[in-house]
């Protein structure tokens, strides 16, 4: 069953059953649904009585817990980079695991769960740039968002910034846990110095101090000081030194944590410089 909190006029961030966390945002002519969710249950239907207004659908990047939802509607779109991702993702062998995941949880899924068509997402087309990230600007009627391609947590992930709320949506490029282990993710040391020179640049290009944050995997917004806190306690010294985590994969998968913070960052050690 979904749920959902208004941390701002006009935006609703929505968590479903399986515990991933999804974003709304209405304007005045049109919404942006940014992510999806695990799709077990009527993404399209629970938005539908959040908005009355013409929705359109942005995925963050091409894992399954952010886009196996969007076989509820007709179309969405996404940075081209990660369709490889988005494939894989969305093919029978990822959905008969969350079907598992489901079940360990006491939870049903749709009949046609395995094999419901889930379309390819229309790419992105980005128009500008922020601080050398590609970027797109989009109206929704009073409401104006900026969606940015910052390569990291997969080489096609996007980050959206709403500067009526001086509010970044992170997808999966900053958690309190982030996850930049993964072969498609980028190096760890890149990940941060791009995610420090992506803030830089809203602030001083943009003009746009980023104080609120929402993320794909917590239910509430937290403060844009906690995502710079988060990035510069991550120092090479912290990297090197980090011990290896079990996350049972062939990757020398390593692990900081700030246990005072409630901070996690695991990636892959093999990959320092």
């Amino acid at each position: 069953m979904f749920h959902h909190i208004e941390p701002f006029p006009g935006i609703f961030h929505i968590t479903d059953e399986m515990g991933v966390s999804f974003t709304l945002i209405t304007g005045r002519d049109q919404a942006l649904l940014i992510d999806v969710g695990y799709g077990t249950e009527d993404v399209s239907a629970y938005v539908k009585t959040l908005t009355v207004l013409p929705v359109s659908v942005l995925l963050t990047h091409g894992h399954h817990d952010h886009v196996l939802g969007a076989r509820w509607f007709p179309k969405t779109m996404m940075c081209a980079d990660d369709m490889p991702v988005f494939r894989l993702r969305t093919a029978k062998a990822q959905r008969e695991a969350v079907r598992g995941q489901a079940y360990d949880k006491g939870l049903t899924v749709p009949e046609d769960f395995l094999t419901a068509p889930i379309p390819d997402p229309e790419p992105l087309s980005f128009t500008s740039a922020l601080g050398g990230f590609p970027c797109l600007s989009l109206s929704l009627g009073i409401l104006d968002v900026k969606i940015i391609h910052v390569p990291a947590h997969t080489p096609g992930s996007v980050m959206v910034l709403v500067p009526e709320y001086e509010l970044l949506l992170t997808g999966d490029d900053w958690n309190p846990c982030t996850w930049m282990w993964f072969a498609e993710s980028a190096d760890v040391q890149c990940w941060r110095d791009d995610m420090l020179r992506f803030l830089r640049a809203a602030e001083e290009e943009a003009g746009i101090s980023v104080r609120h944050v929402i993320c794909s995997h917590q239910p509430a917004p937290r403060e844009g000081s906690e995502l710079k806190d988060f990035l510069a306690y991550m120092t090479d010294d912290r990297l090197r030194s980090a011990p290896p985590v079990d996350m049972n994969s062939p990757i020398q998968t390593c692990s900081v944590t700030n246990p005072a913070r409630g901070w996690t960052l695991i990636f892959d050690g093999a990959r320092l410089h």
